[in-house]
């Protein structure tokens, strides 16, 4: 089975042992290490003042000791002091010079052989007078050797500081912090029911902070298990009331959104016939002559009249025409396409907006609902009626039309009053009453 990312991380993560540890190593390391290397520094100056100090002595003690030689021109005995000299600890060269700078005797190795070596020259006086040169070579390296000795043990003894103080502190922190603080997280961990209740308490009896520090959470324990309950109490209690208003508030919106439902549905209908009305005819219309003069797409508009409708108030009641006209309104609705807006605009006119119906085309439903309604028979109180309606119809794009509301209604209008004066029971387009104004040709 697969580790998830979260244990991932707590298996490459550093506890607080670890964290500690390398914390504590680093300045260690970077502590001792920086003391080390002064105090290895300030030795190694040291050491290479006294030996530089040494030569000089050395060199000022056979510069003395070859004066005589030098003035008496005794080259045997000078030659004799100076592989004496040789041979002794740490001197590798030595070669002295009169004051014409002939070499008056020379011992040891070469000059410039070895990098570690240390050049002293001092003058050979006699009588308070400088009456040769001599130049002595000191061999550095016992005291390099010794210099990397001491290195070394001083990188192994602070090596071994570190190891042990890293293992104490491991150790330390092992059972003086670590240990509690599992203890502690192990109980806390443990001890929260599902409710966040804490059970348990924190078995830790030292005397020391975690002690104290356990101490007091067992002592908080119970108080806050105290306060989990009484808020407890207090969340069921408000959640039962939320859950009442809530349930109260989802009815109260749910009434309110039928009622502006109805509410928008009485702003846009008639509520005899149950169709559109004027206001919304209005809205419809700026709309759909706006589409059709944007794509130059047919739109028709057929405005219906009942004939003779005061006659039938005047003669079976206004009861009887509200019945008339809820009969109309429904044979209009079927016959007419379902892609046509029939609105009642007033007493017994309606208007049908035909879209994407151009002259023949409205004229066609124009007619088909002139027919039917003429058909049909209204049973009233018994008694047959037969009822006629007149209609006008004007059609866009027009020849004459502008793309206005009101233009559009005023010539479906006038197609209409056209109608009524020449007959009812009768379908005129505008395009009609125009031809029939222009003049006629004389043979």
């Amino acid at each position: 089975m697969g580790v998830n990312s979260k244990q991932k991380r707590r298996m490459i993560s550093f506890g607080i042992r670890q964290k500690t540890i390398l914390v504590l190593m680093s300045v260690l390391f970077v502590a001792l290490g920086v003391t080390g290397w002064v105090a290895y520094l300030q030795q190694e100056r040291d050491i290479i003042l006294k030996t530089s100090h040494r030569g000089e002595d050395v060199a000022r003690f056979i510069a003395k000791t070859v004066a005589m030689g030098v003035i008496g021109y005794d080259y045997h005995s000078i030659q004799f002091m100076l592989d004496e000299i040789v041979n002794s600890q740490d001197v590798v060269y030595a070669k002295v010079v009169n004051r014409k700078g002939n070499v008056m005797a020379e011992s040891g190795q070469a000059m410039g052989s070895e990098a570690h070596w240390l050049i002293f020259y001092e003058n050979i006086v006699f009588d308070e007078k400088v009456v040769g040169k001599l130049t002595m070579g000191l061999d550095n390296a016992r005291i390099i050797e010794q210099l990397n000795e001491q290195k070394r043990v001083m990188v192994t003894r602070e090596a071994i500081t570190i190891i042990l103080i890293g293992i104490g502190e491991f150790i330390a922190l092992s059972f003086l912090i670590i240990r509690p603080v599992r203890v502690i997280s192990n109980s806390l961990a443990k001890g929260v029911d599902e409710g966040g209740k804490i059970t348990e308490d924190i078995p830790i009896t030292s005397h020391d902070e975690f002690g104290v520090l356990a101490e007091l959470f067992n002592s908080m324990r119970l108080q806050l298990n105290n306060a989990n309950r009484r808020l407890q109490n207090r969340i069921e209690s408000a959640d039962g009331q939320l859950r009442e208003n809530n349930e109260q508030l989802l009815k109260q919106s749910s009434e309110l959104q039928k009622i502006n439902q109805e509410l928008q549905r009485l702003t846009v209908t008639d509520p005899l016939t149950g169709l559109y009305n004027r206001r919304h005819f209005e809205m419809i219309m700026e709309t759909d002559i706006a589409m059709t003069d944007r794509h130059d797409e047919a739109c028709s508009l057929v405005v219906i009249d009942i004939d003779f409708f005061k006659k039938i108030n005047d003669s079976y009641g206004h009861k009887v025409g509200d019945h008339v006209l809820v009969e109309v309104a429904k044979l209009l609705k079927k016959n007419l396409r379902k892609t046509d807006t029939l609105c009642r605009i007033g007493g017994e006119e309606f208007v049908a907006l035909c879209r994407r119906a151009d002259e023949n085309s409205a004229l066609i439903v124009a007619e088909k609902v002139r027919e039917k309604v003429a058909a049909h028979l209204f049973y009233i109180g018994g008694k047959e009626l037969r009822v006629t309606v007149s209609l006008g119809v004007e059609s866009l794009p027009s020849r004459s039309t502008p793309c206005d509301m009101d233009n559009v209604f005023r010539r479906a209008d006038t197609a209409l009053y056209y109608s009524k004066q020449h007959g009812r029971n009768k379908v005129t387009h505008h395009s009609q009453i125009q031809d029939e104004m222009k003049p006629t040709s004389v043979m």
